[in-house]
C-alpha cells in the first residue's frame, strides 16, 4: 500500500490535547518493533495531529489513538503530504491554508457527533 497522510481531529469538548495525541503516537512508534525502519512522520496541530506513512500501519496507529477518547477523536485522509509547499503558509506568504475553514467547521461539529455516538 502507498504513503498516506491522515488528519487526526480531537473534539473541542475532549480532555485530550494535541500534545497528548502526538506523544502517544511517538511512544507507540518507539515501542512497536514492527514500525522500526518505517518512515512515519507526526506533526502536532491546533486541531490534533497529522500523521504520514504507510497506509495500513497508519490506520492501526489511528485505531490505538482513538482508544484515548473513543467518541472524541476522529481521523480522515488529507490530500497533501506534511510540509507540501503548495499549501505551506511560509511559501504562500501567510493566510489560512486551503481547507482550514472546512476543518474548523468540522471540528466545531464534533461535540454533536460525540453526543450522538454516546447515545448508541
Amino acid at each position: 500500500m502507498g504513503i498516506e497522510t491522515r488528519v487526526i481531529l480531537i473534539s473541542p469538548d475532549s480532555e485530550i490535547t494535541p500534545e497528548q495525541v502526538k506523544s502517544n503516537i511517538l511512544t507507540m512508534l518507539s515501542e512497536d518493533k514492527s514500525t522500526k525502519g518505517l518512515d512515519i512522520r507526526v506533526k502536532e496541530t491546533c486541531f490534533g495531529a497529522l500523521i504520514e506513512g504507510e497506509g495500513e500501519k497508519l490506520r492501526e496507529i489511528v485505531e490505538e489513538v482513538r482508544k484515548m477518547d473513543k467518541n472524541g477523536i476522529f481521523s480522515k485522509p488529507r490530500g497533501f503530504p506534511i510540509g507540501d509547499p503548495r499549501i505551506c503558509r511560509a511559501t504562500r506568504k501567510g493566510g489560512p491554508r486551503q481547507g482550514f475553514h472546512q476543518l474548523e467547521l468540522e471540528s466545531g461539529l464534533l461535540p454533536k457527533v460525540r453526543e450522538a455516538l454516546d447515545k448508541i
